[in-house]
Order: C-alpha cells, then structure tokens, then sequence
C-alpha cells in the first residue's frame, strides 16, 4: 500500500467513527455544557470572560469527537477526559496572547489542501534548539492556534465533511542535533499533544539526512506504533508524488511562492493576555497517595486541583483495579510485615539446619570418591 492509499484509508475509516458516532458527540457536548461547565465555573470562580472561553472549547465539536476516540468512545472515560483537559487549559493557555509569535509554524492557506482535502502546516524544527523554557509557551499556543484554525475552515464547510486532521511538513533544513533540546521534544511529546489528540494526520519529513538518525533513534522510542505509521521520510520527488506541485511552496519544488511570500492564515487574536489572576483563581495540583486520609477514592491515587474550593479527579479518569490491588498489597505487607519477616527468618533458619546433613553426605562422597 502506497502512502496515498495510506492515508486514504485512514481518512475513510475517521470520517465512517465520526459519522457513526456523531449523535454520541452532540449528547456528550450537550451534557458537558448543561452540567460540566457550571459545575467548574462554580467551582472555579470563573469570570464571565474565563466561562465564555471555556464554553468556546466545548463547542468544538470535532475536538470532542477525537477526546471520544481518545477513549474509545465510552462516554463516561471521554467526560472525565474532557474535564481534566478543561481544568488543564484553564491552569495552561491563556485566552490569546498577542505577544506571542508561532514563526515556527505556518499554516497554508485554507484553500490550498491536500488530495485528501486536509488542511496544511509546515513545521520548522529549528524551534526546539532554544531553551525550554522559554518556547514551552509558543508550542502550547501554536497547538491551540492549529485547532482553532480547524474549527474556523470546519464552521465554513456548510455541512461538508469536516477536516478532522492537518498534514505537517516537517522541516529539518539546518537542524543539528547537538543543538536539539532532546527534553522539550520529549515533553512535547508527552505533554502538550496528548491535551490536543488526534489532529495530525500524517507527517511528511523533509530535508532528513543521516545527521538526523540518531535524532530518529530517540523520538520513535516515545511514538506509539499507531503515530510511526503515519510518519513518512521525503524527498522533494516523492512529496510531489502524493501533493501536486499546485499546492506546495517552491521551497519544497512546487509553484506555490516561497513561503515568505506565502500568507499565514493563523487566527490573530485580539484577546489582551490575562494573567491567571483574573481568569480563575491560581491553581495548584497535588498529587494524594491511595491511603490518604484526605483521599475521598480511598485505595486509588488521585490528584487534587486547589482554588478557592478543592477538586478530585482520578488521573486515568476511573477506578482501576491495578490501583486497588497495588493499594491492598501495601496495607497487607503494613499491617503483617513483622509476622511476614519473622517467618522468612525462620524458614531460612530451618533450611539452612536441613541442609547440614546434606553437605555432610557430599563431603563424604567426595572423600570416597577422591
């Protein structure tokens, strides 16, 4: 199967979930916005502004439909997935900040579109040479700014099929990895696009050399095998082989204008930044161990969210019986530990006395035998 089919395949058996699961969607968006989102709101103490941003998310209906997919759509993993991620954006990503620029990323115009018809972004990995700190930020808002785009070309397809996915070239040119900052790839990686699932259709590398393998050695260690598979390693030949020249940049060999001269179609937010202050009261995460006494899940591990008023979540969104049975392991080896050793001490007490008579019978073989 060629990379074309590939990917074909893949966007048939998305859009077949999506419609299949459709209504699904629309009940879980309707629940989360009657009951979730005051229940966070009151919780939270959120601002009129702090709610209505929340509220935008909740609306996305395709961000909901991947979270349902996330959890293979069993609606009470995909609620407490979509709470978690709301408290997790409300704590992370302010509502638009103009001071902050996604060079890194360009978005092609809307109507420039693979032969799929998926959205296209070029990626420059040249960002994650800088210091984590400092580009953390800038990869949080250019992942919220990828899904915003999506949502803004799905609110003008008029009942179209949506565009679930982008495709992403993903330039090396001038990358060395003695440069690369191995720590914000990985927490990239772990982090940031679990938070935004399944928006990345395929990935096209370009300019990949071998300099670039041991770079590949140690990102495909943190890729699941479902991602590897929609990794592909291009030259400009085979690029044009699944793109047509129509719709890429010269940069990469197609009639497009370079990508300087290209316009950027990322959403440019007006929002003034806010500090967390006056969005929702600063917020702290404190992990509570199963056998705490402030633990409301008693046996499992949870994770407590603190504002104004305190919150518990489960952190893999249910009660799982590894836990429970991790937990009564521990209070059995706590309460019987003493009795346990004592018992260990004296059964080897009472081998090591068993087996005196055996060494003697060996020496006395070797002595008969010598």
């Amino acid at each position: 199967m060629d990379i074309h089919e590939h990917l074909q395949a893949n966007r048939q058996r998305l859009l077949e979930q999506y419609n299949t699961n459709l209504e699904t969607v629309l009940a879980l968006q309707a629940t989360l916005l009657r009951d979730i989102l005051p229940s966070v709101r009151d919780e939270l103490d959120l601002s009129p502004d702090a709610t209505e941003w929340a509220r935008d998310w909740l609306c996305d209906t395709s961000t909901l439909f991947r979270i349902l997919k996330r959890n293979n759509f069993t609606r009470s993993f995909a609620l407490e997935a979509v709470r978690k991620n709301l408290l997790w954006r409300l704590n992370n990503l302010r509502p638009g900040d103009p001071h902050i620029h996604t060079n890194f990323l360009q978005h092609l115009p809307h109507h420039i579109l693979d032969p799929l018809g998926r959205p296209i972004v070029i990626m420059r990995m040249l960002a994650f040479s800088q210091n984590s700190d400092s580009i953390k930020p800038v990869i949080l808002h250019a992942f919220e700014k990828l899904r915003l785009n999506l949502k803004e070309l799905n609110d003008s397809l008029n009942n179209r099929d949506p565009a679930l996915q982008y495709m992403v070239l993903l330039d090396l040119d001038g990358l060395l990895l003695q440069n690369l900052n191995i720590e914000l790839i990985a927490w990239t990686l772990r982090e940031v696009i679990p938070r935004f699932p399944g928006m990345l259709a395929g990935v096209f590398i370009l300019k990949y050399s071998w300099t670039h393998s041991g770079l590949w050695n140690i990102v495909k260690r943190l890729l699941p095998v479902s991602a590897l598979s929609r990794v592909f390693f291009s030259t400009d030949e085979h690029l044009q082989r699944y793109f047509s020249p129509s719709v890429l940049p010269k940069d990469y060999g197609g009639t497009l204008p370079f990508l300087t001269q290209l316009e950027d179609t990322f959403l440019s937010s007006s929002t003034p930044i806010e500090s967390h202050a006056s969005v929702v009261t600063d917020l702290t995460i404190t992990q509570l161990p199963p056998t705490s006494l402030l633990n409301p899940f008693y046996g499992y591990p949870v994770s407590q969210i603190n504002g104004l008023t305190t919150l518990t979540t489960l952190p893999h969104g249910r009660r799982r019986k590894r836990d429970l049975a991790t937990t009564l392991s521990l209070l059995f080896w706590v309460r019987w530990r003493r009795q346990i050793t004592l018992s260990l001490i004296m059964a080897a007490f009472i081998l090591t006395l068993r087996m005196r008579p055996l060494r003697r019978c060996i020496h006395v073989y070797k002595d008969l035998i010598g």
